[in-house]
């Protein structure tokens, strides 16, 4: 569906490197190790939205940022370059594809804010999308938890909503496994959970979502390239009863992801399949992040509202919190000479970004969007579950894994 505010998760994930990662390089002539994709994304529409003469980025800041701004380090190059909106083509940096992971959040260190990310996967495994407000919305805790935020401290600007949080991978992967054993944040209507994998380069996605008003269906959904002035189809939406409040105890989703089929598990029963054959011209074929989300459903468009149950609640006196939890083999040189020269003689062209230098704003980046119909057609972004205690919701999860094809 579609993403908007949410409430905290809190996750405990492992995920299994072969190499440890190291910190950022000292010197470009030290470059960070990884798996290299020579995958080429380009969105359908040329030109990058706040390039400072129009059109493409310029030689001088030549990498085009999924916000639309121009510059020439990682932030720009490699954190979901836009190659359409680029000076060339390959401008934009190879993807970090990523291995086997095994992740339990027991580093802080390895989750940045996306306003902070460098680029480098070696620098951090996981990317908040947002912080906002007196507490982050995402962070991980002392007792090695991930936990994602939702509350109305700050209003959403679009929706009135109250403002969640996504967290994405900082690798790729191109056909694999990933597998989270979560427990869902609500039994109320609004907040909406999710386990995604998700481009927001191409547009596809893969997910797994719990809306809080019913949390004994389990939503399973894809989409193919989600883009402006696109006509996508919205139709693969599949509900699967689960016969159990997904809210009162833990359980495991698995997705198996391959260039011919989609398989979703439930505590490791397989509950549906899809065959590429049976949705041509609709099937994820491009490499994507994994990503966990929690987002105000209630506040978002007419069909997303109705969708989520409207009118998430923040009561007592706007103050309640709602909360997610959930618990590589490198062997090229990433991203490769040729692309850390070509940040040697870059500079950054923010042009009214964050002064991060990310051009990415400080905007929630998902849940925006026009949707209709159940769910609503905005952006996404990924979430775990939920459940509900004491003056909050949030969800546990003890385990993720990553498995590539």
């Amino acid at each position: 569906m579609r993403i908007g505010s949410l409430s905290v998760l809190m996750l405990s994930a492992a995920i299994a490197a072969a190499q440890t990662p190291n910190p950022l390089p000292e010197s470009l002539s030290n470059p960070d190790l990884h798996r290299t994709s020579k995958v080429s994304l380009a969105v359908s529409q040329p030109g990058c939205l706040h390039s400072p003469m129009g059109g493409n980025c310029p030689d001088s800041a030549p990498c085009c940022s999924s916000a639309g701004y121009c510059g020439s380090d990682p932030s720009f190059c490699a954190e979901a370059c836009n190659a359409g909106g680029s000076f060339a083509p390959d401008s934009c940096w190879p993807l970090p594809m990523a291995v086997n992971i095994h992740d339990e959040f027991t580093d802080k260190n390895k989750m940045v804010d996306i306003r902070n990310f460098n680029g480098f996967p070696s620098s951090a495994d996981w990317v908040i999308d947002r912080s906002a407000g007196s507490k982050p919305h995402a962070e991980i805790t002392a007792d090695q938890k991930l936990v994602l935020r939702l509350n109305r401290v700050e209003k959403h600007p679009t929706t009135g909503g109250g403002i969640g949080a996504t967290v994405h991978s900082s690798r790729w992967m191109k056909y694999g496994t990933i597998e989270a054993r979560l427990k869902t944040a609500s039994n109320q209507p609004g907040p909406v959970s999710s386990f995604i994998l998700i481009s927001p380069i191409s547009g596809d996605e893969i997910d797994f979502e719990i809306v809080g008003k019913d949390p004994t269906d389990m939503q399973t959904n894809f989409y193919y390239k989600v883009q402006p002035g696109r006509d996508v189809n919205y139709g693969f939406a599949e509900h699967i009863n689960v016969d159990l409040d997904t809210s009162a105890d833990y359980h495991t989703y698995k997705l198996e992801w391959t260039a011919t089929e989609m398989k979703w598990y439930f505590d490791g029963v397989l509950r549906r399949t899809q065959l590429a054959s049976a949705a041509v011209g609709n099937y994820p074929d491009t490499p994507m992040r994994v990503a966990f989300g929690l987002w105000d459903g209630g506040y978002g468009n007419p069909g997303t509202a109705e969708w989520a149950g409207k009118d998430t609640s923040y009561e007592p006196n706007e103050q309640r919190e709602y909360q997610m939890w959930t618990p590589e083999n490198s062997t090229d040189p990433w991203p490769g000479q040729k692309y850390l020269k070509q940040m040697e003689g870059g500079k950054n062209d923010n042009h009214g970004a964050d002064g991060t230098g990310t051009g990415s704003g400080s905007g929630s980046g998902s849940g925006s969007g026009s949707g209709s119909g159940k769910g609503g057609s905005g952006s996404k972004s990924g979430a775990s579950q939920l459940v509900a205690q004491l003056a909050g919701v949030f969800v546990l999860a003890t385990t993720i894994f990553i498995t590539l094809a």
